[in-house]
C-alpha cells in the first residue's frame, strides 16, 4: 500500500488510514452522503481520492458530517496498521477546499475510534494544531 500524506503527523508516523460509509451505530445520516466526496490535491503534493466507500486505500466505515469526522479502516495489506481503525477530523469545506487531520490511526476497533475524544486545534491549520505543532493537510478540489 502507498504511504498517503494525511498531514505531517501521519507522514512522521508513516501510517495510512481513512475511508467512507456508515454502520448502524455510527452517527452517519444515511440520507446525507459524506460532504467531502471528490478528488483533491493536497499541500503535500499528494492526491486525496474520497468516494462514498473509500478515502484513498482505506475503507470509510463511518462519518458524521455535522461533527466533521470520518472513521476509516486500513486494508489488510497495509504496511503499518493492517485492519486498524482511524479517526480523521476535518474543517467545514469552503470554496472547494478543506483541512483534515488524522487524530487516531491504529485503533483495534471501530468502537474504539468512535469513543476516542482525541481532536485537533483548527484555529491555525496552515501552521499548527494537528498532532501538536504540525499543520493540517489542506485539500483543494481538482
Amino acid at each position: 500500500m502507498k504511504i498517503l500524506r494525511f498531514g505531517a503527523v501521519l507522514a512522521m508516523a508513516a501510517a495510512t488510514t481513512l475511508g467512507c460509509g456508515g454502520d448502524d451505530d455510527a452517527s452517519t445520516d444515511a440520507m446525507s452522503p459524506l460532504e467531502i466526496i471528490g478528488v483533491y490535491d493536497d499541500n503535500f503534493m499528494g492526491v486525496q481520492t474520497i468516494t462514498a466507500d473509500d478515502w484513498n486505500d482505506a475503507k470509510i466505515v463511518g462519518y458524521d458530517n455535522d461533527a466533521n469526522i470520518v472513521y476509516t479502516q486500513a486494508p489488510a495489506d497495509d504496511m503499518f496498521n493492517p485492519n486498524k481503525f482511524g479517526k480523521t477530523v476535518y474543517t467545514e469545506p469552503k470554496n472547494g477546499s478543506f483541512y483534515f487531520c488524522t487524530v487516531e490511526f491504529a485503533l483495534d476497533t471501530l468502537a474504539d475510534a468512535k469513543a476516542s475524544k482525541t481532536t485537533a486545534d483548527d484555529s491555525d491549520p496552515d501552521n499548527t494544531g494537528c498532532g501538536g505543532d504540525f499543520p493540517w493537510t489542506k485539500a483543494t478540489k481538482q
